[in-house]
């Protein structure tokens, strides 16, 4: 178990707690709720020391968010809007995603996300903060438990391998308890939509799967749904 919530913390962090790849890695998908709670705790930390206004203590927030998880979201999250909002077949779109470089639709993406973000951490409550990043984080293993892999190979084939009812019962009893505690029931809903309609839309214009790179995008997304939400039931 220990290597397993290690492997969680490797991949998902910038900390140097062990390797990012090992034999039946997907079981470490059973932890990444434990990621989320980690960074959120951050978040929590940096909000509560911040000396500045409301917009600037949301900026570094935003920041602590962004290093913390070394870009690995952001930069699914930009692949897959340069590969699922042009044009083309699957396989196109597959070696759009798999291209290192930055195109129109990914800049954009990325700025509008990141505002999106900026502005709405300034407009909640910053004791709810260590809510998104938990639900981003199981959106990703209800993705991976629930869609196909697209491709035969990649980081996300090998984070899959081992990964099963077991991972997903596991992250989602974490949740169970951190929902509960703060009656989040609504935000846990958003998170599972986004989930499952963000993996449906992109597994239909990736020829019936998932990439590792949607997997950052649905984290991405499912944070912003969950920071939107609350912005809605705390305005």
């Amino acid at each position: 178990m220990i290597d397993e919530i290690r492997g969680a913390y490797s991949f998902l962090t910038i900390l140097p707690v062990g390797s990012r790849t090992s034999r039946d890695a997907g079981k470490s998908f059973a932890w990444f709720p434990l990621v989320g709670l980690f960074i959120g705790a951050c978040l929590l930390a940096v909000a509560a020391i911040s000396p500045f206004d409301r917009e600037l203590t949301a900026a570094l927030i935003l920041i602590c968010w962004v290093v913390l998880s070394g870009g690995l979201h952001l930069d699914g999250f930009a692949d897959s809007c340069d590969g699922l909002l042009g044009h083309g077949e699957a396989q196109k779109r597959l070696a759009i995603m798999r291209d290192p470089g930055l195109g129109t639709w990914g800049a954009a993406g990325l700025v509008l996300l990141l505002l999106t973000k900026w502005l709405a951490i300034g407009a909640i409550d910053p004791a709810l903060l260590i809510l998104p990043p938990l639900f981003g984080r199981w959106a990703m293993v209800l993705a991976a438990y629930h869609f196909p892999y697209a491709r035969e190979k990649g980081i996300g084939a090998v984070f899959r391998e081992g990964l099963g009812p077991r991972q997903l019962l596991i992250s989602s009893v974490i949740v169970g308890i951190v929902v509960f505690h703060y009656s989040a029931f609504f935000l846990w809903l958003l998170a599972l939509l986004v989930a499952l309609a963000v993996g449906r839309w992109a597994s239909t214009r990736l020829g019936g799967g998932l990439t590792g790179d949607v997997y950052g995008a649905i984290c991405e997304l499912s944070e912003l749904a969950c920071l939107l939400g609350m912005g809605v039931i705390h305005a």
